[in-house]
């Protein structure tokens, strides 16, 4: 073969040249495309996050799938853009309920696309899928993997890759299925710790509470805790992020919410007949099914596109409204003395009825449109707040025998927890409880002036 005099290697023949120039012209062009897809891909997400009905979640979702579509593996083989495009649209359909569409998505980047750091987020969001369908060791699996490639993609930068924090998602995930999970299946105690957790001691003299009247946990491990006038929240550090004195709190209690469709968290502060969220100082008034201003309000929780679902004494049906305060249809299962109320999984809310003269006391399930899907009674006497985790185990606070009751979502009993928790402390005046993310439960201890954490 002829040598090149200049460089010293064989020339090539010009058909081989023509090949590599339009291969390194094509991996130029990918190149050059990813700053195109980041700005469409956020200009979809954008949409997605403020999105008022899910018709225009489905449209952003839409865009990201075509985004995905514009760029072929024949002609893109490494471009990661794809992969960040299918894992978005994926993660925008678990929410919209198309879990079958939003597999295949997540599958196609886990099984045809090259590694990429969208690869442990397409396992947090598939793991998140499948322990949703109930099945936890699929899920164990997909964690795992999240965690340990997210840690290999940030490997010596020291900073977390992308917006999502997939290592410590993955890991409270984790942990999660352990306690609830394999400690039971082990015959173990799920709550093997006790820690006093102590507003006062985290807040300025003119901002500490009295009596922890009520307590609301978001999913990986922010805090609401308010008294009669007072809300203060901290975040899953136990760093303080808001102290404001309320009037009018009365027995209300706080919850947290999602910001929107696509995730994170915002504080909801319910008073007798205003629900606000804690940054946003514009109160939300709501109307009785009868006419005038609805009060003695328990409760409230607000949905992922700003409807509000509403609990109260002064009505004997869960109540649900746009973001705007207007009444919308909703289920009509009758209450006869509703005391609490939570979230659930799969668009489920779960309630705790009191009950009165012949009505026991029950924990009732409705479904996304509000209809009653299940009614489970157990023998409380003053049963008095309630909570749900993401497996739908419910968590009840019974104020006569002060004991946090767990049950399935069989209606099983888990654990009956108090007076006596581990460590010694004793429960006097329970007045709340609230699980997070992880499955710890938190007590609103009024008489200790304290919140129990139980981890």
């Amino acid at each position: 073969m002829p040598r090149c005099p200049q460089h010293g290697f064989a020339a090539l023949p010009s058909t081989i040249v023509a090949v590599l120039v339009m291969s390194v012209s094509w991996t130029d062009l990918a190149a050059a495309q990813q700053p195109s897809i980041d700005i469409e891909a956020d200009a979809a997400i954008a949409r997605a996050r403020s999105a008022r009905d899910p018709v225009e979640v489905q449209a952003a979702r839409a865009e990201l799938l075509e985004l995905s579509r514009r760029y072929p593996r024949h002609l893109y083989p490494r471009f990661p853009g794809r992969s960040r495009a299918l894992v978005e649209a994926a993660s925008i359909g678990r929410r919209l309920g198309v879990g079958n569409a939003a597999a295949g998505e997540l599958l196609q980047v886990l099984e045809r696309e090259p590694a990429s750091e969208w690869t442990a987020r397409a396992h947090l969001e598939l793991a998140d899928l499948v322990l949703t369908n109930g099945d936890w060791q699929l899920a164990a699996d997909h964690y795992w993997q999240a965690r340990q490639g997210s840690l290999r993609e940030s490997a010596g930068t020291g900073q977390e890759v992308g917006p999502v924090d997939v290592p410590g998602i993955a890991l409270e995930r984790m942990t999660r299925i352990d306690r609830l999970v394999l400690r039971r299946l082990a015959g173990k105690d799920p709550w093997t710790r006790i820690r006093p957790y102590l507003p006062r001691d985290y807040l300025p003299e003119k901002q500490k509470l009295k009596k922890p009247r009520s307590v609301a946990a978001g999913p990986r491990g922010e805090l609401l805790v308010a008294d009669d006038s007072r809300v203060v929240q901290f975040d899953r550090d136990r760093n303080l992020v808001a102290s404001r004195e309320l009037r009018g709190l009365g027995q209300a209690r706080p919850s947290f919410g999602p910001v929107g469709p696509l995730g994170g968290v915002t504080a909801i502060v319910s008073a007798s007949s205003t629900v606000l969220r804690l940054e946003d100082p514009s109160p939300i008034r709501f109307e009785r099914p009868s006419g005038g201003r609805l009060e003695q309000i328990i409760t409230a929780y607000r949905g992922p596109y700003g409807n509000w679902t509403v609990l109260s004494r002064q009505v004997d049906v869960v109540l649900r409204y746009d973001p705007q305060g207007n009444l919308l249809a909703f289920g009509q299962a009758r209450l006869a003395q509703p005391v609490d109320m939570a979230p659930g999984p799969n668009g489920r809310t779960y309630v705790l009825d009191a009950g009165k003269g012949d009505a026991r006391a029950a924990l009732l399930t409705l479904t996304p449109d509000g209809e009653l899907e299940n009614t489970f009674s157990a023998d409380w006497r003053r049963p008095i707040a309630l909570d749900v985790d993401a497996f739908g185990n419910a968590y009840v606070l019974e104020g006569r025998t002060k004991q946090v009751l767990v049950y399935d979502p069989d209606g099983n009993m888990m654990a009956a927890l108090g007076p006596l928790l581990p460590g010694g402390i004793e429960l006097r005046a329970p007045n709340d409880v609230a699980v997070d993310g992880m499955g710890r439960i938190f007590i609103a201890e009024g008489r200790l002036e304290t919140v129990i954490a139980l981890e």
